[in-house]
């Protein structure tokens, strides 16, 4: 015992002195200072967007082709622009907001976003310790200047300390909130927001704020609507609220700093999963993103769960709405070994562009290599120039697991805000028919044959994380493009505000799949 206990001490000290070692070289000695703003001159500022430009056109695989099936803007033609912008940018804010609304184009389709300073640590972390090529070899300093734009841009955002919720053009509260004694309930409705309209409020963000230089969809930006840090001295918003009672009532809702997806449902200091008994013959479980760290506990939570119900249960609601992903190995070891009584084989395509692979960039593959059994190359779908592109046909073979106590149907909810991990398991379903999926088509963000690689831009320091394949669907479309669609499309209806078996069963498409939804 005593020696388990010290290899537990020593593994746990080592682990802390890991990350004192990153921290001092990320920060330096007096680690609680900001990073110093780095001194860029207007050329910097130019050849940065033109390297993201030059980024895109030899590596990115969804760029061209998403221009040409969305209607957006040519980001060659949008280029001359931006690089004047830039050069004419008189603060690192103002040029942050060139290269960020730049880039808004560029990733329009799949992954890509400036990474946070969290995931900055992480990243760096994880590349020394496995000495990964292309992230490894970065001098620390350089982290520390990536460091300095992730605070800027968390700065630049802003969201309410309520949740909201979006129905169609109006938009609700999600949750209680007090505020000087008053009790505004979830379901009011925002109906002004300094003395404007939700809409006018929303063209005013794209035409006043940093919105204004979003080359891609605007619209994604300000979907949360409390979203924007308008400008200094911004402390908030006067909102009128009408209440579930039909009186309105006005009140002063002070912003908190950085960007939240606040129509997320579940308290985030709470479980990542959750499990309800919604009648004798439903279950219910709630996940919120496919983190390897709570995967053997959810998955255990989930086994006591269905061993409790003896298999009554014939129908079972996997509820991944708002889950962004995380790990493959999560949804393959939690949501599909332990479905199966054998083997379940499938295979999916995937493209990338041969300079990318000639170039040796950084990238890592995704958790799908687990369970292959062949990755061969295939011809390009048509209009794709074989010199230009490499596709391959990746086959699975994912075993099972200690099964679940369950042989009823699987209904699993998903909307636009699954992505990732969590669509490479709905890609999974819909291929297998492991499941029914059910409600509205997800993000377009497939994590597919490589994990999108990091992009740092030489003079600032910025680092992105960007898109590096192009998913193909089984009926020849493009996952970036329109997603994993479902098998039974359901209207927008907002998430639940909780967990709970009495406000799950008041959810429209819960009631759906309880009154008569069937497996295809």
């Amino acid at each position: 015992m005593k020696t388990k206990i010290c290899n537990v001490w020593t593994k746990h000290t080592a682990q802390l002195i890991v990350v004192f070692a990153v921290l001092l070289a990320l920060f330096g000695s007096s680690g609680c200072q900001n990073p110093s703003p780095p001194r860029l001159t207007a050329e910097d500022r130019r050849s940065d967007v033109e390297f993201l430009a030059q980024w895109a056109r030899d590596y990115h695989p969804c760029v061209e082709v998403a221009s040409k099936a969305r209607g957006l803007p040519d980001y060659e033609e949008l280029l001359p622009k931006y690089m004047d912008l830039a050069e004419q940018a008189e603060t690192n804010e103002a040029f942050l907001h060139v290269v960020w609304g730049y880039f808004t184009l560029i990733r329009d389709s799949g992954h890509g976003y400036l990474l946070p300073e969290d995931m900055l640590l992480t990243y760096m972390s994880d590349s020394r310790r496995r000495g990964t090529k292309g992230l490894s070899d970065i001098p620390w300093v350089q982290f520390r200047e990536a460091t300095y734009w992730a605070k800027l841009h968390k700065k630049s955002h802003a969201h309410a300390p309520f949740r909201i919720n979006r129905e169609g053009e109006d938009y609700f509260t999600s949750e209680d909130w007090s505020s000087k004694g008053k009790r505004i309930p979830g379901g009011a409705q925002i109906i002004r927001i300094n003395g404007m309209s939700c809409s006018e409020y929303k063209d005013y963000l794209k035409r006043e704020t940093a919105l204004r230089y979003v080359a891609g969809d605007a619209d994604r930006q300000t979907e949360p609507l409390l979203v924007m840090n308008e400008g200094p001295g911004f402390r908030g918003w006067d909102v009128s609220f009408r209440l579930p009672d039909g009186s309105e009532f006005d009140r002063f809702v002070p912003r908190r700093e950085g960007y939240k997806d606040t129509s997320r449902f579940m308290n985030w200091r709470k479980e990542n999963c959750k499990c309800v008994e919604l009648s004798n013959e439903v279950g219910y479980v709630r996940i919120k993103l496919m983190i390897d760290e709570y995967s053997e506990s959810d998955r255990n939570k989930i086994r006591r769960f269905l061993e409790k119900s003896k298999g009554r249960y014939k129908k079972l609601i996997i509820d991944l709405r708002h889950n962004g992903g995380g790990s493959t190995f999560y949804t393959d070891d939690n949501l599909i070994r332990p479905f199966l009584n054998e083997p379940l084989v499938y295979k999916l395509i995937s493209g990338i562009k041969r300079k990318f692979l000639e170039d040796d960039l950084f990238f890592v593959r995704s958790g799908c290599g687990a369970w292959e059994t062949a990755v061969d190359e295939v011809p390009p779908p048509e209009g794709f120039d074989p010199n230009r592109w490499i596709f391959y046909e990746i086959s699975r073979e994912v075993h099972p697991l200690k099964r679940y106590v369950f042989e009823g149907d699987i209904y699993v909810l998903m909307d636009r805000k699954s992505a990732s991990a969590t669509e490479k398991y709905l890609d999974a379903v819909k291929r297998t028919g492991l499941a029914t999926l059910v409600g509205q088509r997800s993000s377009g963000a497939l994590c597919g044959y490589i994990i999108a690689p990091v992009v740092r831009l030489p003079a600032s320091g910025m680092i992105f994380r960007m898109e590096a394949d192009l998913n193909v669907n089984p009926d020849g479309s493009f996952n970036e493009l329109v997603g994993v669609q479902p098998d039974v499309e359901l209207p927008p209806c907002p998430l639940p505000n909780r967990a709970d078996r009495e406000t799950l069963l008041k959810d429209a498409w819960i009631k759906a799949v309880i009154n008569g939804l069937n497996s295809p």
